[in-house]
């Protein structure tokens, strides 16, 4: 599966001694890099990576569609080029529109590099945090939602088509894999949209409201059960989870299917920010009115301000960690529990993890 690398910077140059002098100052400037000395393995790397950035050798402008040919095989089409390139090296023979910095590369170049990629530089005052305007940008972030995954899947199915009769069985398979993950993420968002417009319809309708919170889950312990069991074993984390759901035979105000979401988009997050081989732990208690739900990580959390933020299309570090979907997992999740008659609580803090606390009725 192609992996997403916000700092990553793609490094092109078939001068070994020089690549790997440009890399160590990379590296040096806590920026991670991919280097290839030619064409072939660009696209190899491209295929499996998702580079912010694509820092190349002047003498590589000689391919006219080398931008082309790095998109066919899955490079996001807004990643931008930069060339590293002597003072004496003539650049005006091509018409392709790069972006330039002296070689040898300088601290003004590194400034340069994290500039464009909207990063901060090292030594500058961080950007205050505005406030976000509560009306959601939907049409801001669905484009690039489905143009992402798109990308992929016409980028892997291009390659695929081009290299039909020379491509092995094993290859076919691992490219085969990325377009099912990239279809089924466009799926996902897809869901996800559809199911918070339906949220706010039926939310304006008192008589549909009421209705919900007629249906019931008998045993909600099952399906919370069978959900952490799927998402782990979908994350690969069985062994960081750990349950204690002492609510058998308790049936709660809500449907199975809607449950199910709730369970699915909490677990799905608290297993997505938190790193491999540390602990999500998942409780239920009941009360006599309700039954209190807990999902506690120890991921990378939230800044209060980000806390203050959370809306639909919100999302938060896109520029330094990867995310995927249009923000709309947690807020469908917690639109579901108060239209239920249940609440919602977060709380979190900045690389310690984050707990969810949310309470259902009991049916009656």
């Amino acid at each position: 599966m192609a992996i997403s690398a916000p700092r990553t910077i793609l490094l092109i140059d078939a001068n070994e001694e020089r690549r790997n002098e440009t890399a160590k100052r990379l590296l040096d400037s806590r920026l991670s890099v991919l280097v290839a000395p030619d064409l072939a393995a660009s696209q190899a790397l491209v295929r499996h990576h998702r580079p912010s950035c694509v820092l190349l050798d002047a003498a590589f402008l000689r391919y006219e569609d080398l931008r082309e040919k790095l998109y066919i095989h899955g490079l996001n089409v807004d990643t931008p080029f930069v060339v590293l390139a002597d003072d004496s090296e003539p650049l005006t023979s091509t018409s392709v529109p790069y972006g330039v910095i002296s070689r040898p590369l300088t601290e003004a170049g590194i400034h340069s590099l994290l500039a464009l990629q909207g990063l901060p530089v090292l030594g500058e005052t961080p950007p205050v945090i505005q406030p976000v305007s509560t009306q959601p940008s939907l049409l801001y972030a669905l484009p690039h939602e489905y143009r992402t995954p798109l990308t992929d899947i016409i980028g892997q199915a291009s390659y695929l088509h081009g290299h039909a009769r020379d491509t092995k069985p094993e290859e076919i398979r691992e490219v085969s894999a990325e377009i099912l993950s990239a279809a089924r993420r466009l799926l996902r968002v897809t869901d996800n949209f559809l199911m918070y417009a339906q949220i706010e319809t039926l939310s304006e309708s008192p008589l549909h409201v009421e209705r919900m919170r007629q249906c019931t889950t008998t045993e909600p312990a099952s399906i919370i059960y069978d959900t952490v069991i799927q998402r782990s074993l979908a994350h690969q984390r069985q062994s960081d989870i750990s349950m204690a759901l002492d609510i058998e035979g308790i049936p709660v105000a809500m449907m199975e299917q809607h449950l199910d979401k709730v369970a699915s988009e909490l677990i799905d997050n608290a297993l997505y920010f938190s790193r491999q081989g540390t602990p999500v732990s998942i409780s239920a208690t009941p009360t006599d009115r309700e039954i209190i739900f807990s999902i506690r990580d120890h991921g990378v959390g939230m800044q209060e301000q980000e806390l203050l933020q959370i809306g639909a299309y919100r999302q938060f570090r896109r520029k330094t960690q990867e995310q995927q979907g249009i923000g709309l997992g947690l807020v469908i999740a917690k639109r579901l529990i108060e239209l239920h008659g249940g609440t919602f609580t977060i709380s979190s803090a900045l690389g310690l993890g984050t707990s969810i606390t949310f309470s259902i009725p009991r049916a009656a």
